[in-house]
């Protein structure tokens, strides 16, 4: 019987398969690797640094995945710098055999306090084992004669290692959230691998410690070391919860929005799910994709203050309706720009109908005056407001609406005019990819 590929699977058994490549592999190193601390006479060395390590792994920082919901992410392992210090002073063996163990012991003390299933405690550990003997190989090539860690050579052994680490961890995980989750490889890892360099970074100052500590008052003297360590994981508890803060109030005006005119609901997350879509295949960063999701969320926030008899007009609006209904983009702007952490989309929400001839409004803005946000947003919306993606009641469905092909078409041709041509382009490739999807989705 031929043997399917990994991707047509159960997720199941993929997640077993993997986990088995992964506890083999680190079964092996650690074969591989013996056990240094008993043979070099240092078992004293070892626990004192396993005690630390340990608390260092037990104050972990959960680093969302997916901005939008701060409360799923990845845990971040600020024991790492003891690790790659600990390769710098002892080796690699001595290395990986503590990460085995704190990730272990740690994992396992947690899993009951935060209900965590056994199996990734595991994997987790593997991961660890894996991780840590990557950044002994790649320290061992910058550190192959032992020198003092300040110096040129050491600093760059130990960033290369730290980097090493990440590098190899970042991949392991997001491998494994990718089969656990059926998440796209190529989607997990752009939301983690832009974080390792502010990682390393972070990471260096605290790692260089340690390994002057170790080399200087042994083992013992990294007690020393754990203000520092409780300094850096307030700094990003700190951080997580203003991201939390952050991610909480555009939830809230999102739901605002819905609450004050329930028919724009699926239309503003629609637009906004199509919106970031867009932003991904046009080869923007992460960050930004994430801004462009909650932008087009908001985008029609200004109509929550407009009056509700003209919103809710069965009938053809009058001139002067319409001219109320087109200070809605600005109002939407005005009521975020006094919130900083919200003032960078504002913009975007301000000019989502402003068109490329210079015919839209507020301002009349022309071109490239328009931000690429703003021209993305504007595609989306019309699309979904076209073919139907809004309540019968609201001012812009008079008309009937339109099939999906009729809607594309109404772009195409209004792509260097009312729409920007290369927005349309993807937009046009994105849905077309969702209408062959479509029936499979459907069964």
């Amino acid at each position: 019987m031929p043997c399917l590929p990994l991707c047509y699977m159960p997720k199941r058994r993929r997640f077993w398969l993997w986990s088995g490549l992964l506890g083999g592999a680190a079964s092996l190193l650690l074969v591989v690797a013996g056990v240094p601390f008993v043979h070099q006479h240092q078992l004293g060395a070892f626990v004192a640094i396993v005690v630390l390590a340990t608390a260092a792994e037990l104050l972990l920082v959960r680093y969302p995945l997916r901005p939008e919901y701060p409360d799923r992410g990845v845990w971040l392992s600020v024991s790492t710098p003891v690790v790659v210090a600990t390769i710098l002073a002892y080796g690699w063996q001595f290395g990986v055999w503590l990460d085995a163990i704190v990730s272990l012991v740690a994992g396992l003390f947690t899993m009951h306090l935060k209900s965590t299933r056994a199996r990734w405690v595991f994997v987790n550990t593997a991961q660890s084992i894996l991780s840590a003997a990557a950044a002994g190989l790649v320290a061992l090539l910058f550190h192959s004669v032992p020198t003092s860690v300040l110096s040129m050579q050491g600093i760059g052994a130990l960033v290369a290692g730290l980097a090493a680490y990440m590098l190899v961890n970042t991949l392991l995980v997001s491998i494994t959230i990718a089969i656990a989750e059926s998440a796209r490889l190529s989607w997990v890892l752009g939301q983690t691998l832009l974080c390792i360099p502010r990682d390393v970074l972070l990471m260096v100052p605290i790692s260089t410690l340690i390994a002057v500590v170790l080399a200087v008052e042994g083992a013992f003297g990294l007690l020393g070391v754990l203000v520092p360590y409780l300094a850096l994981r307030q700094a990003f508890v700190i951080w997580a919860h203003q991201q939390a803060l952050y991610h909480q109030t555009i939830r809230s005006l999102g739901f605002l929005v819905q609450r004050a005119h329930p028919y724009t609901g699926g239309h503003l997350q629609r637009v906004a799910r199509w919106a970031r879509r867009v932003a991904e295949r046009l080869g923007l960063p992460p960050e930004r994709c994430e801004l462009i999701y909650e932008a087009a969320l908001l985008h029609d926030l200004g109509k929550t203050v407009l009056d509700e008899r003209i919103l809710n007009k069965p009938t053809r609006l009058t001139p002067e309706e319409w001219e109320q209904i087109k200070k809605h983009p600005q109002l939407g702007a005005e009521i975020l720009s006094d919130t900083p952490f919200l003032s960078p989309i504002a913009p975007w929400i301000a000019l989502h109908h402003e068109r490329p001839d210079g015919k839209g409004y507020p301002f009349g803005l022309q071109g490239e005056q328009i931000p690429l946000e703003a021209r993305l947003i504007a595609v989306v919306d019309a699309f979904d407001a076209m073919i139907g993606g809004e309540a019968p009641n609201q001012h812009r469905l008079h008309r009937r609406p339109l099939s999906v092909e009729e809607a594309l078409k109404e772009l195409e041709r209004g792509a260097g005019t009312q729409f920007d041509p290369q927005v349309v382009q993807v937009f046009k490739q994105i849905v077309r990819e969702w209408q062959q999807q479509e029936p499979l989705a459907g069964k």
